[in-house]
């Protein structure tokens, strides 16, 4: 049995966490939508990253202290080169997307076709998307940045972000709402 759209969008409200940007957070629950509507199940799997969260993957693959404490994590591998206040997970301006297998049980980590629709629907709302970085590619990343950079985000300005959905026909979900009504009450709890 297929996994449920509301299912999907609930997952990847708790995933994106508090502390998220209400545009960006609208803009990858539509994405989920709309990916959900082409055939594909996809899911956030992460959204606002508080400083140590950082730290910690930072720590992953390297000798790294923050604040005093140890994060160094030898035995995992390298995933990020941000350190904290350097990702844009840092300010809620970023997700991070995986593809789930239909009935919603597996993540596939495979970046084929499907992967590269997602991005494309992604960059479609606004988002920039990390497998197209020239040196370290982060296939599952998207981001709203507004034109800012960390240093502008960590000297407290804020980016100004529109979400604009264009005009079109809207399907039914399966309790008579249609999909905006259903993100408005995921969003709003």
């Amino acid at each position: 049995m297929k996994v449920a759209l509301r299912t999907l969008l609930e997952r990847s409200v708790k995933k994106m966490g508090k502390g998220m940007n209400p545009v960006v957070k609208a803009a990858a629950l539509e994405m989920v939508e709309r990916a959900y509507n082409e055939g594909i199940t996809v899911q956030i799997s992460a959204g606002y990253r508080s400083l140590e969260e950082q730290a910690n993957l930072y720590g992953q693959g390297r000798v790294y202290s923050y604040k005093g404490k140890n994060y160094s994590n030898l035995a995992k591998p390298i995933v990020t080169n941000a350190k904290p206040g350097q990702s844009y997970h840092n300010y809620g301006l970023a997700i991070d997307f995986f593809i789930v297998s239909d009935d919603g049980r597996r993540a596939i980590w495979t970046v084929n076709s499907k992967w590269q629709r997602v991005a494309a629907i992604g960059k479609g709302l606004g988002f920039k998307w990390g497998g197209d970085w020239s040196s370290f590619k982060d296939y599952p990343h998207l981001e709203m940045t507004g034109g800012l950079s960390h240093t502008q985000l960590q000297a407290g300005k804020e980016p100004r972000l529109t979400f604009k959905l264009e005009k079109r026909e809207m399907q039914k979900t399966g309790k008579g709402d249609n999909p905006i009504i259903s993100i408005q009450k995921t969003l709003n709890g």
